[in-house]
């Protein structure tokens, strides 16, 4: 009887011990994803700043190629970059937003760019929107999910998804210069105020917000 006792203590104790030593693992699993949770965020808004001066920059540069566009004689082309740089305003704006919630200062920007002729600075812009859709913003993306940075996340997503749109946008723009058909265009583009999503027949309510086409911006 009495061995059995000693055989159940040492039982008793050895869970003790399990319990403790899984508690601490478990504790140390948790100050390290709180640590990569914190490293995240502070990288996050790095990101955004980041991001806030890519969109400054290319609202600024679609403004200035509009202005190119119609030079040459591509109003249609005009009207595409006016619309584009406003839905660009729209995404720094909101990025801006997520910089002030985090208490951080918001990155004064100086717009560089160089203008070149319509059908070269749409080449750089196919190539410029790709980079953004396909590499900067789910780069972005990975790093807000894990700082579990909602907001940074909402910001990010929207500005992606559009920007894989204005991809489409110039590529057609680019055909239409080498088909010589820039007259086929569209000659009416709207964007929706939240998230900046462009449409050239958009409608009845935004797919990414589904805010009211009739609060839409509208450029004709």
């Amino acid at each position: 009887m009495k061995k059995l006792f000693s055989g159940y203590h040492v039982y008793v104790t050895l869970i003790g011990v399990f319990v403790i030593i899984s508690c601490e693992n478990k504790m140390a699993e948790k100050t390290t994803i709180t640590r990569q949770q914190m490293d995240a965020g502070i990288k996050t808004i790095e990101n955004m700043k980041a991001a806030y001066k890519g969109e400054r920059t290319a609202t600024a540069k679609y403004e200035a190629f509009s202005k190119k566009a119609e030079e040459e004689g591509y109003h249609n082309i005009a009207l595409l970059y006016n619309a584009v740089s406003a839905a660009e305003n729209i995404h720094g704006n909101n990025h801006k937003m997520v910089i002030e919630d985090a208490n951080s200062a918001v990155p004064i920007i100086k717009p560089v760019y160089t203008v070149k002729t319509t059908k070269e600075n749409l080449l750089d812009d196919v190539n410029g929107e790709a980079y953004e859709a396909k590499t900067m913003y789910p780069d972005f993306l990975k790093t807000a999910e894990t700082a579990d940075n909602q907001l940074a996340f909402l910001s990010l997503t929207f500005a992606m998804k559009t920007e894989r749109k204005h991809k489409v946008f110039f590529e057609q723009a680019l055909s239409n210069i080498n088909s010589n058909t820039v007259n086929s265009m569209p000659t009416k583009y709207l964007v929706c105020p939240e998230f900046g999503n462009t449409y050239a027949d958009a409608p009845k309510h935004c797919d990414f917000t589904l805010t009211d086409r009739d609060k839409f911006i509208v450029f004709q």
